[in-house]
């Protein structure tokens, strides 16, 4: 499984989360593509999380960002990541729209809609995450097509944490990154600004509050391909 921060190794702090927080953001600075489910999550789904969010913000240190509802969301494939930069390749939207195109015509495609169950949220470190459980194995088989599609088009995707065979698609400028498959479904809720005074006692504080959510069914109809 993807392990997103050594708890104590590592730091937790995030410099785009912390310009984020402070509303230091320049349209096109950074932008990314990504294949995502479940955005915007359905009302009750963001009416839970809203309750959950508040109690979160009066118990967290001050350096914990919350993200608000409106932003959670399942990524399906991050095609581009927008922590590379401005997308200045006007070529990009159409390989990914050919590699999408592709991987939907798969016989392994889902169709219709589908199901996810989202469990207790957990805080690793440097993030803290709602873990989905894939009811119906739907994500799993879109995974399954994307993959073979990007490797048919000349690419491999990064899978995890493991980024040794990724390759990006011919044409990509060079310094590109590639493509990158998420080996679990979750949701990212809580990163850092900057470093805790106690990394023991937010842990514990998140903990606590997470011990309070009820898991919930959620039904995906569309996925969605977004910039982002």
């Amino acid at each position: 499984k993807t392990v997103f921060a050594d708890k104590f190794a590592m730091s937790w702090a995030n410099p785009t989360v912390a310009s984020l927080a402070l509303g230091d953001v320049v349209p096109g600075k950074m932008k990314g593509l990504v294949l995502n489910c479940s955005w915007p999550m359905p009302h009750e789904v963001q009416q839970a999380y809203d309750h959950f969010r508040e109690r979160l913000k009066d118990a967290m240190p001050k350096e914990a960002y919350i993200y608000p509802s409106s932003t959670l969301h399942c990524t399906i494939c991050t095609f581009r990541a927008f922590t590379a930069g401005p997308l200045e390749d006007a070529e990009a939207m159409g390989r990914w729209c050919s590699v999408l195109d592709k991987a939907k015509a798969s016989e392994q495609w889902p169709k219709g809609s589908f199901r996810l169950k989202m469990g207790r949220p957990t805080l690793e470190g440097s993030a803290g995450i709602f873990r989905f459980e894939d009811s119906d194995g739907s994500i799993a088989a879109m995974r399954q097509a994307l993959r073979e599609a990007i490797v048919a088009q000349g690419g491999q995707a990064a899978e995890g944490i493991d980024w040794s065979k990724a390759k990006t698609l011919p044409g990509t400028p060079e310094g590109e990154p590639a493509s990158h498959l998420p080996d679990i479904v979750h949701s990212t809720v809580l990163r850092w600004t900057a470093e805790p005074s106690s990394r023991e006692e937010a842990l514990e504080i998140f903990r606590k509050i997470a011990e309070t959510w009820e898991p919930l069914e959620v039904v995906v109809t569309v996925a969605k391909a977004v910039l982002e």
